[in-house]
């Protein structure tokens, strides 16, 4: 049996650059066997960094090489579509950058084609394979806190430069594409996967670009639950999620995609005094992260290899897609 997956990548972003392809390059079971980008220059000087075997100045040249056995896609949100679907066509298994689609109907296509080519997909959500939020989801169901009751999830930064692909409306940019999928995509993970049965979201729009730079989504759940996400490109950055229970709440002060020893809070038995919380008792986690592209790029060549089922699931990214959609249509922003 084969013991590494062929990967191939398509394009030279940054996040190929500085996490995924270091992530591949340290997972046992894969191995970084071809660059493609639009030009030969710019796929030799990524290939100048990374030990790639194969180099090629197209994506279909990468496509038609039948050693690839799967491609990392980490294109522009708009293009990801067109070369799922190229990529499912030359059967090779597809890796494809968050957010998978620009709407749920489009992720359900992209689904249908790689099914229909026998070839595995997954989104590339690459916290979701980390520890933390998985200690984190563990604490909640074993009903630490009690009943779920509110969560909440922040992503922000401040982009300087107006030139990335974040501020082109054309290839899917905004905050919401960008930053608001992450708390979206860790909410309906801590709450089980339960749909919510309202959106309402709220965007702060660059007249000049004509994408979102801030945005708020309020989601409610048939169980009285409640969630909050902000999401934003031009506030000092953070990265933060909250749960919130009837006998007490966890706390995470790390970014998604954090790495080495990280810690967060759980905090219960709290006494109330009049307006004073008392007495609680807070209890501090510590969970050693190892690089989650690593560990994105191990469990999808898993996949490929040993039948394992994609940790990111279909119903998942489906299901995020929905609920993104209606924010966005509810703050009143047209998709490209």
């Amino acid at each position: 049996m084969k013991k590494k997956v062929n990967w191939g990548i398509l394009g030279c972003a940054k996040i190929a650059r500085v996490r995924t392809i270091p992530g591949l390059l340290q997972a046992d079971n894969a191995n970084l066997y071809a660059i493609a980008s639009r030009g030969m220059q710019k796929a030799q000087a990524l290939a100048g960094m990374f030990p790639a075997e194969k180099v090629y100045g197209s994506y279909e040249e990468l496509l038609a090489d039948e050693n690839v056995d799967a491609v990392y896609i980490p294109l522009p949100n708009a293009l990801h579509f067109e070369w799922v679907e190229k990529a499912a066509r030359a059967k090779k298994h597809i890796l494809c950058e968050k957010p998978l689609a620009l709407h749920a109907k489009q992720a359900e296509e992209m689904y249908r084609r790689c099914e229909t080519e026998g070839v595995l997909l997954m989104e590339a959500f690459a916290y979701r394979h980390a520890p933390l939020i998985q200690k984190v989801k563990e604490i909640v169901d074993a009903g630490v806190i009690g009943k779920v009751k509110y969560l909440e999830s922040h992503l922000t930064d401040v982009l300087d430069d107006m030139s990335n692909i974040r501020m082109n409306r054309e290839l899917g940019g905004g905050a919401f594409y960008d930053m608001a999928c992450y708390n979206i995509s860790a909410i309906s993970y801590l709450t089980g996967g339960k749909i919510p049965i309202g959106v309402r979201a709220f965007a702060e729009m660059d007249s000049n670009y004509g994408v979102d730079v801030s945005n708020t989504t309020l989601l409610r759940y048939e169980d009285g639950t409640q969630a909050a996400s902000y999401a934003s490109l031009n506030s000092y950055a953070r990265g933060y999620y909250a749960v919130v229970g009837e006998k007490g709440r966890i706390e995470v002060p790390c970014n998604f995609n954090c790495r080495n020893i990280q810690k967060f809070t759980v905090t219960t038995e709290g006494v109330t005094n009049n307006v004073e919380i008392l007495e609680e008792r807070k209890t501090e986690y510590t969970v050693m992260c190892p690089d989650n592209y690593k560990l994105e790029v191990e469990q999808f060549s898993r996949c490929i290899l040993e039948g394992e089922a994609p940790l990111v699931s279909k119903k998942e990214t489906i299901q995020n897609a929905e609920i993104l959609e209606q924010a966005m249509t509810d703050a009143g922003i047209k998709r490209v």
